[in-house]
């Protein structure tokens, strides 16, 4: 009998080893599961706060020409884009500083001065997903150990660390901003509703637009050549029309400026006229305080004349609506030998009827899409920024019409000034 009790007595300490054993691996068990989901989590977290940040600095590096406030916004607009564990970021304007990066010393400092050699205007941006922020990442299997949470943060910088130096180019009146990319021989614009009038009371001499790169106007000069292609409707005099043509040299996602001042009357440089009744128009289509707008009639064809509309597109680059004899641009990618036309659908067209829509402080142009560039300055004066559209290797700047570019005088002197974009932490 006591032989007995006592083998009962052992299996029930066997038993309870057992048990004691089972509980242990299970909490083995249960960190192993937490080190493999919530780990994982948090480190998909972190990688996506560190993507977040980093547009984030980017985008608020774009608006450092226009000073704290458009910075902070652009950087706080998109941060709010991203998901982190599944929610938006938020950043408060404290996340976001200006200041200085000391490439030297690779330190960012909210003081000091940029001299764009060692030190350059820079953008730090901070993210946070931690407990003091309210916002911190939960655990799952964590929780069940004492850690139910966990911080993670981010620290980006973006520095102008490059400024070009500024570069001219001469826009003239017969650039039209659709020829951009064409090969010469290229037939733009289409023909006026007055071309069939008998030429000795026509204002309108030439049919179409032709394209010719290599003789496009570099100064007020009008360049001619009866080697060009031509038919019997075309004039000997008639000037080429391609666009004024810039080779960019930062990366997309960079930012460019463009000024054009007004010039003076006695050389028809800094104001244009269509007309032929004189030199009046500024670059940002201002006629004595009047805008009068107009749209590509060739991306419409079969519309009336005259009819202002976004829609449509000529040689694939987009439409437009902006005032006559305004500075037009577009970016193309030209370093596959491809014209417009080649390169899929055509962005849609962009309305800047209003003095709003003219006074952007920074604007995203897509690829093969025409924008208003104007004299480069909000009406207010403040100078406008604009961002190299992803794969864009040249931007081409032309002057508004709604056809015939041929007939027009004058031209505009525009000075590009490039800012290469990096992060450098």
């Amino acid at each position: 009998m006591t032989n007995h009790v006592e083998n009962i007595a052992r299996r029930s300490r066997r038993r309870g080893i057992a048990m004691i054993y089972v509980i242990v691996a299970l909490v083995v068990m249960l960190g192993f599961c937490s080190l493999a989901v919530d780990l994982g989590r948090v480190q998909t977290a972190k990688t996506e706060l560190r993507r977040a940040i980093d547009a984030a600095a980017r985008s608020g590096a774009a608006f450092l020409p226009q000073g704290t406030d458009a910075v902070q916004n652009a950087a706080l607009g998109i941060a709010s884009k991203n998901k982190v564990d599944n929610l938006f970021l938020k950043l408060n304007t404290a996340d976001v500083q200006i200041g200085v990066w000391n490439k030297s010393t690779k330190t960012f400092s909210t003081s000091g001065s940029a001299d764009n050699v060692t030190t350059f205007h820079a953008v730090q941006v901070t993210g946070l997903r931690t407990r003091a922020n309210g916002n911190p990442i939960p655990l799952v299997f964590g929780s069940i150990l004492g850690a139910s949470t966990c911080d993670v943060k981010a620290t980006a910088v973006a520095a102008l660390i490059s400024v070009q130096t500024p570069q001219s180019v001469y826009v003239s009146a017969h650039g039209n901003p659709w020829l951009a990319g064409e090969p010469a021989g290229t037939l733009g614009s289409v023909p006026d509703d007055a071309y069939d009038k008998p030429k000795a009371n026509n204002d309108h001499p030439w049919k179409y637009d032709i394209a010719n790169p290599s003789k496009a106007d570099t100064s007020s000069t009008v360049y001619s050549d009866s080697t060009k292609v031509e038919s019997s409707d075309y004039s000997s005099d008639e000037p080429y029309g391609s666009p004024a043509e810039f080779n960019l040299t930062v990366t997309p996602g960079s930012v460019i400026q463009i000024s054009v001042p007004q010039g003076d009357t006695a050389t028809n440089s800094g104001y244009l006229d269509n007309t032929g009744n004189g030199i009046s128009t500024s670059a940002d289509g201002s006629n004595n305080g009047s805008y009068a707008i107009y749209s590509d009639d060739a991306a419409n064809p079969n519309l009336p004349q005259g009819s202002v509309t976004t829609s449509g597109s000529e040689h694939g680059i987009s439409n437009i609506a902006t005032p006559i004899n305004s500075v037009v641009g577009v970016f193309l990618n030209t370093s596959n030998g491809t014209v417009p036309d080649d390169q899929g659908t055509p962005p849609t067209g962009l309305d800047f009827s209003t003095q709003t829509s003219r006074d952007y402080t920074s604007l995203e142009p897509d690829l093969r899409q025409s924008f208003y560039v104007g004299d480069g300055e909000t009406s207010s004066g403040v100078q406008q920024t604009i961002v190299v559209p992803a794969n864009a290797t040249t931007l081409f700047l032309g002057t508004m019409d709604g056809h015939e570019w041929s007939n027009n005088q004058g031209g505009f002197h525009a000075t590009i000034t490039q800012f290469q974009i990096e992060l450098v932490h």
